[in-house]
């Protein structure tokens, strides 16, 4: 049974009832002038005729009733037949839609792929100098083992910089093997990465070649210390104290020097990697070493490898 069936049904119903009565009301009309003929025809022989008129009004009205009933039965018939047919025409234009839907969909789905298809075809391959970029961030402020030429640059230099144009700073720290710290920048482009721990460092280069020449930045420990003004140029002397730690596990490396006077005076530098820089005389420099030491120690870092102080310092 389709969807329209109850209003259907109700068309009928309400049609019924018009038909019964109409047809009701002519056969009462029948039976009534078969049974009553004898009457009325005595009737309108005793009447005169406006009241035999009158007095049929009600069996005409009856006839009229039923015919406008039986009339308006059967227009309500072809309407219904005429509804009927549209109502098929619109289901069969409904379910026309639903298809035309789905196959709307259906290519949107193909046309989707196809587009994703076209995006992943035209994506930009990654260049070396990218890629060797994304590595080196997750080394950014760490040391690595790098190696120029056939030799090794300074001591385990620092990643300290990468900028946009994938170009990436080296740093060294002035140290007892290097009064003078320095930058290098390298392109990306020429240098390779290896990602294989050497020693305490994470991760090893090859330079190819340089972006420009070595940049003196005087007596600094620290990358941070490039644009404080330069500090009083102490006159160094011999190292008396040198000390190079390492934490098991991490690739941080720290130093601490010491150098004598040059002049031979009871004045002595001190220089750490993390920054520290401090001018005194002999016990004031070693109060403060031993501080220092204290303090590796407590974090984690032990010595691997040191000379000195040979009775120059209160260190042992």
């Amino acid at each position: 049974m389709s969807e329209n069936s109850p209003r259907q049904w109700l068309e009928l119903s309400e049609e019924g009832p018009r038909r019964v009565v109409a047809i009701a009301s002519v056969a009462a009309l029948l039976i009534a002038t078969t049974l009553l003929h004898s009457e009325i025809g005595r009737f309108v022989s005793v009447h005169p005729l406006w009241l035999s008129f009158v007095a049929s009004l009600p069996g005409f009205g009856l006839l009229l009733m039923a015919y406008l009933g039986w009339r308006d039965a059967g227009e309500t018939n072809r309407l219904r037949i005429e509804a009927n047919r549209h109502l098929k025409d619109a289901n069969g234009l409904r379910a026309e839609a639903n298809e035309l839907q789905q196959e709307i969909t259906r290519l949107q789905t193909e046309l989707n792929k196809h587009l994703q298809q076209i995006a992943d075809n035209t994506k930009r391959a990654i260049t070396p100098a990218e890629r060797n970029a994304g590595i080196l961030r997750k080394y950014l402020r760490k040391n690595a083992s790098v190696s120029e030429g056939q030799g090794v640059l300074g001591n385990a230099p620092e990643i300290v910089e990468i900028s946009d144009d994938h170009v990436v700073t080296l740093f060294s720290p002035s140290s007892p093997s290097s009064s003078v710290a320095w930058c290098v920048g390298v392109h990306c482009d020429d240098l390779q990465v290896v990602e294989i721990p050497h020693g305490s460092c994470p991760v090893r280069l090859t330079v190819l070649k340089r972006y420009g020449p070595n940049v003196q930045l005087g007596e600094i420990t620290r990358w941070e210390d490039r644009l404080t003004p330069t500090a009083t140029v102490f006159p160094k002397g011999d190292t008396v104290y040198y000390a190079r730690f390492v934490k098991p596990g991490s690739p941080e490396i720290r130093t601490l020097a010491v150098y004598a006077d040059k002049v031979g005076a009871n004045s002595f530098l001190l220089e750490g990697s993390a920054g520290d820089r401090a001018v005194g005389d002999k016990k004031e420099i070693s109060k403060k070493a031993l501080a220092l030491l204290v303090d590796y120690k407590d974090t984690g870092f032990t010595h691997s490898t040191s000379n000195g102080p040979n009775g120059r310092l209160f260190i042992w």
